[in-house]
């Protein structure tokens, strides 16, 4: 009596593997990111960076203000962000207004930000 080793065929296991991965890939930068508010912002020289768990504060041409693409009133806005970086105050605050937008309201915005206690803070840009 001959003992085999008996072989398992792991290749369908592993491209189910690999689909499933390649689905999280393309599906989390849907689910990741603050886009649903429609803001042409402003190009520049600026690289990639990936997407975190950051706080999106959107101006619109319109002058509509949004936090996590849900309208908000400016007196409101400091209250909000310094409730979602009461746990970590290192969150990235991310500021995308419309480049017809005047830069001093974009200014309010930023220094609106940094009283309410974020560390940090930056400008949404186009690649060019």
């Amino acid at each position: 009596m001959k003992s085999g080793i008996a072989n398992i065929d792991i290749m369908p296991m592993a491209c189910v593997g690999l689909l499933l991965v390649i689905m999280m890939i393309t599906i989390a930068p849907m689910v990741m990111s603050h886009t649903r508010t429609k803001v042409n912002v402003p190009m520049a020289h600026t690289a990639e960076r990936k997407t975190e768990d950051d706080i999106s504060i959107a101006l619109t041409r319109e002058e509509k203000l949004y936090l996590q693409d849900k309208p908000i009133e400016k007196e409101e806005l400091g209250e909000e962000i310094e409730i979602l970086l009461s746990e970590d105050p290192y969150r990235l605050v991310v500021v995308r207004a419309d480049k017809e937008v005047l830069y001093d309201d974009v200014l309010d915005l930023l220094t609106i930000a940094k009283e309410a206690g974020a560390k940090r803070v930056a400008c949404a840009t186009k690649k060019r």
